[in-house]
Order: C-alpha cells, then sequence, then structure tokens
C-alpha cells in the first residue's frame, strides 16, 4: 500500500476526477485543500481519502504537510494535471523494490531518451515523485519557496545528504504544465511569473551564493527590461505587466525580502 499525496488550489474539477479516476482504491489519498472554499461534493473521493485544510503557506509547506499525516513507507507527490496509465502505480513500486537505498524515484516526464535505465542525480523538476517518507521527513521542503523550485531544491539537498536520486527511463508519464488551475482573469499569471522569477534567484543564492545567482540570471534580467521597455512604447499592457511581474519578483528576491505575494 501507498499513499498518494496531491495539493489543491482552485483546481479544475475535470483534471481532478481525471486523476482520481487513475488511482487504485486500496491506496490511500492525502489532498492538502489551499483554497479557501473548494468544493469536492461532485467528486468521487475513494474511500481512503484524507482532506487536510491548510492556510496556503505554500506548495511545499503544503507538501511536508501531507507528508507529516503519511503513515506509508512510500508516498507518490503528484501534479494534478500529469496523465499516467492505469497500472502506473503498481508499475512505479515494482521498479521501487528493485532500487536499493534511494529517497526519490522520477519518472521521466519530458521524453527524453537517457542511455541508462537509470539516470542518478537527476536536478529537473519534478512533477511526479515517488518518495522514501522517513527520508524525506527529514530533509523537508524548504518553506521559503511559495511556488516553483521546491522540488528542484530538495534534490540539491538529497544530493548534499547522500541521498540516492534517480529518473527512470522507461517510466514515462505526461505532464500538462498550468492546466490545472482555473482563472478567469491574468492576476493569476502575473502571480506566477513573480514567484517564478524569485525562486530561481532565491534557489542559485541559497545552495551557491549571491554572485553565482546574479551570473544565472542576469541575460534574463536584461531581456526582460528591453521586452518591458518595448511593451511599454507598444501600449501592450498585458506583456507590460508580465515582464514588469517577472522583474519585481527578481528584485525582491535580490535584495533579500521573502516571497510575500499572494493570489
Amino acid at each position: 500500500m501507498i499513499s498518494v499525496i496531491i495539493v489543491v488550489y482552485k483546481s479544475k474539477k475535470n483534471l481532478l476526477k481525471k486523476f482520481i479516476k487513475n488511482l487504485d482504491k486500496k491506496n490511500n489519498l492525502i489532498i492538502i485543500n489551499n483554497s479557501k472554499n473548494y468544493d469536492f461534493s461532485k467528486i468521487k473521493l475513494p474511500k481512503k481519502t484524507k482532506i487536510i485544510k491548510s492556510s496556503n503557506r505554500g506548495y511545499g509547506a503544503a507538501l511536508n504537510l501531507g507528508l507529516k499525516h503519511c503513515k506509508t513507507k512510500y508516498a507518490i507527490i503528484s501534479n494534478i494535471d500529469v496523465i499516467f496509465k492505469k497500472n502506473f502505480i503498481s508499475d512505479f513500486l515494482l521498479i521501487a523494490k528493485k532500487i536499493k537505498k534511494f529517497a526519490i524515484l522520477i519518472p521521466n516526464h519530458k521524453n527524453n531518451n537517457y542511455q541508462d535505465e537509470l539516470v542518478e542525480n537527476y536536478d529537473g523538476e519534478g512533477a511526479t515523485m515517488l518518495i522514501n517518507v522517513k527520508k524525506i521527513n527529514k530533509l523537508k521542503f524548504d518553506e521559503n519557496f511559495f511556488l516553483y523550485y521546491e522540488e528542484t531544491d530538495l534534490f540539491f539537498k538529497c544530493k548534499k545528504n547522500n541521498y540516492k536520486v534517480f529518473i527512470i527511463n522507461n517510466l514515462k508519464i505526461k505532464h500538462k504544465r498550468s492546466s490545472s488551475i482555473s482563472y478567469k482573469n491574468n492576476n493569476l499569471q502575473f502571480f506566477m511569473k513573480w514567484h517564478f522569477m524569485w525562486s530561481m534567484f532565491y534557489f542559485y543564492r541559497k545552495n551557491y551564493n549571491f554572485l553565482y545567482a546574479l551570473k544565472k540570471t542576469y541575460l534574463l534580467i536584461c531581456k526582460d527590461l528591453i521586452k518591458l521597455i518595448f511593451y511599454m512604447l507598444t501600449f501592450d499592457k498585458i506583456s507590460f505587466k508580465v515582464r514588469f511581474y517577472r522583474l519585481h519578483g527578481i528584485a525582491c528576491s535580490i535584495i533579500g525580502l521573502k516571497a510575500y505575494k499572494r493570489p
């Protein structure tokens, strides 16, 4: 038996239904509800479902909360906008039993053709992950991140602590990025752009140093500044705001402000 942990924030009901439909009923489902008034009444939840209300302190904080309530040895953390086959979880567990001393296993979600079946020291994103709960509960997700780079930071932390992180080449999923949230205006888009840039700089500064973070991000800053001026001159208000929020987010991170912006 395994636990599946997902985070809900204004998530599209059809995606959540599809995700739940592909789960084996014998497994536990832990839902961290970051929404204020999310309606689960029309969603057929498995019997072994636990809904935990959260004050929306960020994606990493929500996952830490879910792991705290997890009673199984292994857990699958996943976005709900991933597509996988019906037998995906059982295949995942079969592979996990063959691998010794891992902390995190990640399916191939970019259709990359690696030479080896298992690729160690993966440091990208993790839309879906099978984790060793005991090990990850010792490290935890950094709750300074509100959105983006939480899993990349965790992979880096695993490497420093000699915890094995593998990507599995032949176990594949599809990730429909940014398709899980339903919103009617551009405010959430601006919010996400702000946090992406804040988190990027914070990740590099935290795990390397300030100068390295500047080196990794200065070209993006220059491009955003040029585009900001261009969109201002062409009166493209939406595109101008996108670039403004990106620049504002990384500026706040550079001067050491917390990821304070909230939807």
